[in-house]
């Protein structure tokens, strides 16, 4: 599908925005807090983790969310949407691994949506569904 119809371009800029901001906030919180206020955290992952683990996931997080809004905004190549979609699905996929296997379902159902979404993003990059360009 090389032209989109409007309601597809809508349907993906509002899936790209709900897997972004999410990632966004983590980026932050994971990136600028201090390790005693991330011991305090939710996060089964984060009290065993050094600290540079925690700031790289934290700058893969930011930089992916980013991928996924920019490209649409300044014109980057499309391409950026797709790797970006799938390294956050990576990264959301570890997470629900770590947080299944401690036995803290914490917010699945949350995480579960913002899955699903990306996986909506992947699906529609791969078939040629594009927002800024015939292709990907």
């Amino acid at each position: 599908m090389a032209n989109p119809t409007p309601a597809w371009r809508i349907a993906l800029w509002v899936a790209r925005a709900l897997v972004a901001i999410p990632f966004f906030m983590a980026s932050g919180l994971e990136g600028l807090s201090s390790p005693a206020t991330l011991a305090e955290m939710d996060l089964v992952w984060i009290p065993g983790a050094p600290l540079w683990l925690v700031r790289l996931v934290a700058a893969v997080e930011g930089l992916a969310a980013l991928g996924l809004i920019l490209p649409g905004i300044v014109r980057l190549p499309g391409g950026l949407i797709t790797a970006s979609a799938a390294v956050l699905l990576v990264v959301q996929v570890t997470a629900l691994g770590l947080d299944l296997a401690a036995g803290n379902p914490g917010d699945l159902p949350v995480k579960t949506v913002v899955l699903a979404l990306t996986l909506f993003i992947l699906w529609a990059r791969l078939r040629g569904i594009a927002m800024n360009s015939p292709s990907p």
